[in-house]
């Protein structure tokens, strides 16, 4: 075997191993990128007692503070997140400290209707499950897309091309074609969407609560052209 065609073939192994990281956190339907799922069907029904109230505020906030540090551990060993990661971790850090302010608050409230108050806000400020952690995920794909994926596709691309000649031209051009198109798709549907989804804000989720569907749907066309550029590294190999 050629060392040429050894070296296309690693290139072909790593593309694969980089778009499996996309498709093992999609955007489209993976769970949210938490320690616990109890957050996501909580109430905020406000409990009728101070004491009551004092002990669900804990919880719910103990749970986000808890969800949000594991995703940051998350985010903080992974490797294939690029310039993004950064950001990222900051993100994910910026409810912790409050949330855990408004529970020492909540816990000096001294009335029902002044806790009642702050507890709401624990739903209303913040959407650490609606938003924050979703967000986070579709910016992780996105960033996993830019930094390491599209560019290991590129080098499989380049490497298929060299591989040309009149032998195979008829079989290895359209695959390398099209794995360029799919490489464009990914481009175009990540470009920009993680500094996107990482600047909304609780106020804008409460007045719509779909904001983040383009950017789901976004995520989703980047996720079906990694897959099929994928596709099109395999047949690549396959062409001798």
């Amino acid at each position: 075997m050629s060392t040429a065609r050894t070296n296309l073939i690693r290139l072909g192994a790593i593309s694969m191993a980089a778009a499996a990281l996309l498709g093992a956190a999609s955007a489209a339907g993976a769970a949210p990128p938490s320690s616990s799922s109890a957050g996501n069907s909580d109430s905020d029904a406000v409990p009728a007692s101070l004491a009551g109230i004092k002990a669900k505020a804990t919880t719910d906030i103990t749970d986000r503070v808890n969800d949000l540090n594991a995703a940051i551990a998350r985010v903080n060993a992974a490797n294939a997140l690029g310039s993004g990661q950064a950001a990222l971790v900051a993100y994910l850090g910026t409810d912790v400290t409050p949330l855990q302010q408004l529970d020492q608050k909540i816990g000096g409230d001294a009335t029902v209707q002044q806790a009642a108050r702050d507890f709401s806000t624990i739903f209303s400020d913040y959407r650490v499950y609606v938003l924050v952690l979703p967000a986070s995920r579709i910016a992780a794909d996105a960033d996993r897309v830019t930094s390491t994926v599209i560019p290991t596709l590129t080098a499989d691309a380049s490497k298929a091309r060299g591989q040309e000649n009149p032998q195979n031209q008829a079989q290895l051009q359209p695959l390398i074609e099209d794995l360029n198109a799919q490489i464009g798709a990914a481009s175009n549907a990540t470009n920009g969407l993680a500094a996107t989804v990482l600047a909304f804000t609780p106020a804008q989720w409460n007045a719509n609560h779909d904001v983040l569907s383009a950017a789901k749907s976004s995520a989703r066309v980047a996720d079906a052209a990694v897959t099929k550029g994928r596709w099109d590294v395999q047949q690549i190999r396959q062409v001798r």
